[in-house]
């Protein structure tokens, strides 16, 4: 696939994409081993870190430590379930922005795709090494700090005595090695839905463009503008119908942490290494809620600008027919193209102010209830 290939190729490692170098029956068998392995390792992880949430936490403190972590294994558990699920789903979106009416039929669309394609590559290059970096600080610090008193990385239920040494170095590493996983496939499944997003917002530049280039042409045919249109209204809703309730958990779950995070960077030194820890940690969260967001109104924006491109076109040459089919395409652009996460919340900037102030009530609540 020639789109979002950063995208995928993260996807891979998480054991969600089979490359296509995997043409024999021993390849395939291997990487579907491999999968269930990252499935299995995530699962556990999460399971040892509910058990703990239901059978160790007394505390507001207690629970505010172990369920940032908790709510971040749950839903690296319902991405990659959800992207397994969705395997066909998605490569038909991806081929669908390289097949007609999306395909680029001149160079000017051939340079708008690529512009498109080139942002997301970098956003995904950027949030990575973000997250990345967010692990590589938090692994250090453990490691520093944790692994020295004998203690886990995080803290969590299982079925027998990890303070023997052998067992302690199995689940110290499971811990470690679940976190990097959780970290690149929330990383890949956010990066994908919202690369999807992006290439949406290209197929409006292309759009617009075909509008202005076609009052250029002898005999117009408006007839494939009204089709493209159409079906970028209906690409949206595939999407919303594939992705609506992993996005409302993504958007739920990020908030959540961030308020509990809140409360973890108010009850730790500045001096110390956690605090760098939380507030990493914290940016990611915050940058992973805004980029659903942000995309989601770019894409509300752009949906609504056809209206002006159509507007400014030179209409005197055109024909009674031409004109009247681009009258009903601005009347259907006047409704944007929304995408919304389980039917309830829009996809735009106000959500985010939204969902920050949600997070900031709740963290206020955890404060008061700790003072007193």
């Amino acid at each position: 696939m020639g789109i979002l290939q950063p995208a995928f190729n993260i996807l891979m490692i998480c054991g969600c994409w089979r490359p296509s170098s995997c043409r024999t029956t021993c390849s395939k068998a291997a990487y579907l081993m491999y999968t269930i392995f990252v499935v299995l390792l995530l699962h556990s992880f999460c399971i040892s870190q509910f058990l703990n949430v239901i059978l160790n936490v007394r505390t507001a403190d207690e629970l505010s430590e172990s369920f940032y972590m908790f709510i971040a294994s749950v839903l690296s558990c319902c991405k990659i379930i959800t992207l397994l699920m969705n395997h066909r789903n998605i490569e038909n979106l991806g081929k669908k922005l390289e097949e007609e009416p999306c395909k680029p039929v001149s160079t000017e669309e051939v340079i708008i795709q690529n512009k498109f394609d080139r942002n997301i590559g970098s956003i995904t290059i950027y949030y990575t090494i973000l997250v990345e970096l967010t692990v590589v600080c938090m692994i250090l610090s453990s490691f520093l700090t944790d692994f020295n008193d004998r203690k886990l990385a995080y803290r969590a239920w299982l079925p027998f005595d990890y303070s023997v040494p052998s067992y302690y170095y199995i689940v110290y590493v499971h811990q470690i090695v679940a976190l990097i996983g959780t970290s690149l496939l929330n990383v890949a499944c956010d990066v994908t839905i919202c690369g999807l997003f992006v290439h949406i917002c290209g197929q409006q530049e292309i759009l617009k463009h075909r509008l202005k280039e076609m009052t250029l042409e002898q005999r117009p045919n408006i007839g494939k503008i009204v089709r493209f249109h159409d079906y970028l209204y209906g690409y949206v809703f595939m999407m919303q119908k594939k992705f609506r309730w992993i996005i409302g958990v993504q958007l739920l779950s990020s908030t959540l942490v961030v308020c509990f995070i809140l409360y973890e960077l108010a009850n730790t030194p500045l001096m110390s290494s956690k605090y760098l820890q939380f507030i990493l940690y914290l940016a990611c969260m915050m940058t992973q809620i805004f980029f659903y967001c942000w995309y989601g109104n770019q894409l509300k924006l752009k949906s609504t600008e056809i209206v002006n491109t159509t507007f400014e076109m030179n209409w005197i040459p055109l024909n009674n027919s031409i004109k009247k089919d681009l009258i009903i395409v601005m009347r259907r652009a006047m409704i944007p193209i929304e995408f919304t996460c389980a039917y309830v919340f829009t996809m735009d900037l106000d959500t985010f102010v939204r969902l920050l102030k949600m997070s900031y009530s709740t963290y206020n609540l955890l404060q008061r209830r700790n003072e007193s």
